[in-house]
């Protein structure tokens, strides 16, 4: 009777350990390993993480500009990623239309879809972040934007725009330096990326 017993009471510590063992490893992460001398070393990839000396301002006007920088570029790079990531549908589903009919068709349609949902937020823009915003799409998708419209509208289309935004002071075709006139934008993007600002 004894050892009956005690056979049960180890049998139900045996089982109860097993899952207890179970239930820690289910609490745990899976992640992919490497064996090196004998050790296990975990491969995680992490993201990059930028780091910038401080600022240091010598005017309080200074300060105030990149303030308003900062705040500019955090208003329009939602904008700036609505962007790419509709221009690279539009390119995906090009690709699968048939002919330049139904690709304009579907162009058309495409760019009263986005005017209907952005144009009045757009106008609201100021001047400097209208310009911000065309930086920063240069940035994002290696294209001026005076290149994507003729891509994508034909150059006609294009160079009204184009006319349009020079009576504004403004040019399309301004390409995207990030170690020259747009050092300061690149580093509010970066560490916008990375949740820092």
């Amino acid at each position: 009777m004894k050892k009956t017993l005690l056979t049960c009471i180890i049998l139900i510590f045996s089982v109860l350990q097993i899952f207890a063992q179970q239930k820690v490893a289910e609490k745990g992460y899976l992640l992919p390993a490497v064996i090196v001398d004998g050790d296990t070393l975990a491969l995680v990839k992490l993201p990059k993480v930028y780091v910038f000396p401080k600022l240091k301002f010598v005017t309080q006007d200074e300060y105030n500009k990149y303030k308003k920088l900062v705040r500019d570029v955090k208003k329009v790079y939602p904008y700036v990623m609505i962007a790419k990531n509709t221009f690279d549908e539009v390119q995906m589903i090009m690709d699968t239309l048939p002919n330049k009919k139904a690709q304009k068709k579907y162009i058309k349609q495409k760019e009263d879809e986005m005017l209907d949902l952005y144009a009045r937020e757009l106008m609201k823009l100021t001047f400097r972040q209208g310009q911000i915003l065309i930086k920063l799409v240069n940035r994002e998708l290696k294209q001026s934007p005076f290149e994507i419209l003729r891509e994508l509208r034909g150059g006609v289309k294009a160079a009204m725009y184009q006319s349009m935004a020079k009576v504004f002071g403004e040019d399309l075709k301004n390409t995207y330096d990030a170690s020259g006139e747009d050092k300061m934008i690149e580093r509010i993007v970066l560490l916008l990326e990375q949740g820092s600002i």
